[in-house]
């Protein structure tokens, strides 16, 4: 376990499923949740036809690369070095390198949170870095995102701040996106104050659309 990591609070782990192609998290045997990403692709006209692709393979190993190097790196060593997972490797190297090894707390990684009976979702990654309490999500693609096509991805952070708060009594500052192409440029994208304030409400916008459509 990485020695910045904290064991500040009791995160539980929820199994997920999926129901007329929405992915829901299960909560208790009563209580299933939808996820954040279904309410922003639902409400989107997003068609959500999942398929393997190369670049989701990458990405995936990435974060698993991340999860484990935080929580038990010898995992790492278990994983068939395909040339997908070499290149996801060699991008969480640059993501331990330029934002993790900068936190100064680490609280949670891949933290699954909910907000009371309306929504549930899987944080990135938690903690103090640059002396704010701090959520980042890690995202690989071919190129960088503009703020107009991060939009969505703010909201997903604050629907995570939200619940995060909620759960724990927590007062999460910014949100970090953590942008990474397949040739190793990076940069880092952030929300803090009244921006993010502004997310939390389009958020619940987001939500209530949700609601009106199920």
């Amino acid at each position: 376990m990485i020695t910045t990591y904290k064991n500040m609070f009791d995160y539980q782990t929820y199994y997920t499923n999926t129901v007329d192609n929405l992915r829901y998290y299960c909560i208790d045997e009563n209580l299933n949740l939808p996820s954040v990403t279904t309410i922003l692709r639902s409400t989107k006209n997003y068609t959500n036809n999942y398929k393997l692709t190369s670049a989701m393979e990458v990405g995936d190993y990435m974060h698993q690369y991340l999860q484990n190097h935080i929580m038990d790196s010898n995992k790492n060593d278990q994983f068939v070095k395909s040339n997908n997972y070499l290149l996801a490797e060699s991008l969480a190297k640059i993501v331990i390198l330029e934002l993790i090894n900068d936190f100064t707390e680490i609280w949670g990684s891949e933290v699954s949170v909910y907000f009371k009976d309306e929504y549930a979702g899987t944080i990135d990654l938690i903690g103090i870095h640059e002396n704010e309490v701090t959520i980042v999500d890690y995202k690989s693609s071919y190129k960088h995102k503009d703020e107009k096509g991060l939009y969505d991805y703010y909201l997903q952070c604050a629907a995570y701040a939200i619940a995060h708060d909620w759960l724990f009594k927590t007062n999460i500052e910014s949100i970090k996106i953590f942008q990474i192409t397949r040739s190793g440029e990076f940069c880092i994208n952030v929300a803090r104050g009244e921006d993010f304030s502004n997310y939390k409400l389009n958020w619940f916008d987001r939500l209530k659309q949700f609601n009106n459509r199920v």
